[in-house]
């Protein structure tokens, strides 16, 4: 196998990665804030959390009800992408697998953390929907633009990161091939492996059988994978590549079989085992 294709296969299995340290990882953070602030859950997956509301939310403080009823994990996940941004910037002396993997985790979070924003904002759907429950309508529209703006501006900085980015891996800025060549294997390959995945776990979900989740809005989520589209556009044709190189390595030509069978793995057991949900208690 040529060089070209490992480093596509090095790039699938950063990708898998990065999406399963986020997407689960996303539901895992609400299990823990259920169980943090003494409510229980029936079910766990890999694309919903089932929450047994054993007391009334609105009944905890403005800030308390907002994080045990959805808001705590896309917090969490924006928080996590900001903080993964800062490493890659200041660390310089870093493998180019690891940097590779963590553009792709840094840019999965950050989708996924602005990204609910953005279309708990817009379409009062999803994690945040379930916060505008208790709150009351005046409030919930100041809240929806609040979540647009942050939201929105967010995914916008996620293009222009991700672009920045694409040039540590580009030895030449102004090879328009090289450009696609780095772009399609750093960004588009976490978008549609993602989404596949996403789709994929969704509807396997209990929350499609209960009625919670329904293929359209599953389908919307896929929204948040735009940062990647974008990402991977801006630096190929739209925007002005840089008139000096920020080239740093190269991406990963040789195979990096472990990479490879723990994303492997850790996929299948999030379609096979995460997807249909563990029952709790």
């Amino acid at each position: 196998m040529n060089n070209k294709n490992m480093t596509t296969l090095n790039c699938i299995a950063t990708s898998l990665l990065a999406y399963f340290f986020t997407i689960p990882l996303h539901e895992f953070f609400h299990l823990v804030t259920t169980y943090a602030y003494g409510d229980t859950c029936f079910y766990f997956s890999a694309g919903a959390v089932g929450p047994s509301k054993t007391f009334d939310y609105g009944t905890l403080s403005p800030f308390n009800t907002l994080m045990v009823a959805g808001g705590s994990a896309s917090i969490l996940n924006a928080i996590i992408g900001v903080a993964v941004l800062f490493v890659l910037i200041k660390v310089k002396d870093m493998a180019p697998m690891i940097r590779l993997f963590l553009i792709q985790f840094m840019g999965v979070q950050l989708s996924e953390g602005f990204g609910y924003f953005m279309i708990g904002g817009f379409f009062a759907t999803g994690d945040w929907n379930q916060v505008f429950e208790y709150f009351e309508p005046g409030t919930v529209v100041a809240m929806r633009i609040v979540l647009s703006i942050i939201g929105s501006a967010g995914v916008v900085f996620t293009f222009f990161v991700l672009n920045y980015m694409s040039y540590w891996f580009i030895e030449d800025p102004s090879d328009r091939s090289e450009r696609f060549y780095v772009a399609f294997r750093l960004h588009m390959l976490p978008l549609i492996f993602g989404a596949v995945v996403g789709i994929i776990v969704s509807l396997m979900s209990p929350a499609i059988a209960s009625g919670e989740l329904t293929l359209a809005t599953s389908l919307l989520y896929n929204l948040m994978w735009i940062t990647f589209f974008w990402g991977f556009m801006f630096t190929w044709v739209m925007v002005k590549p840089p008139a000096k190189s920020r080239f740093m390595y190269k991406l990963p030509t040789e195979p990096h079989y472990i990479v490879m069978i723990a994303a492997a793995v850790l996929i299948l057991f999030d379609i096979l085992v995460l997807g249909p949900g563990i029952p709790i208690g």
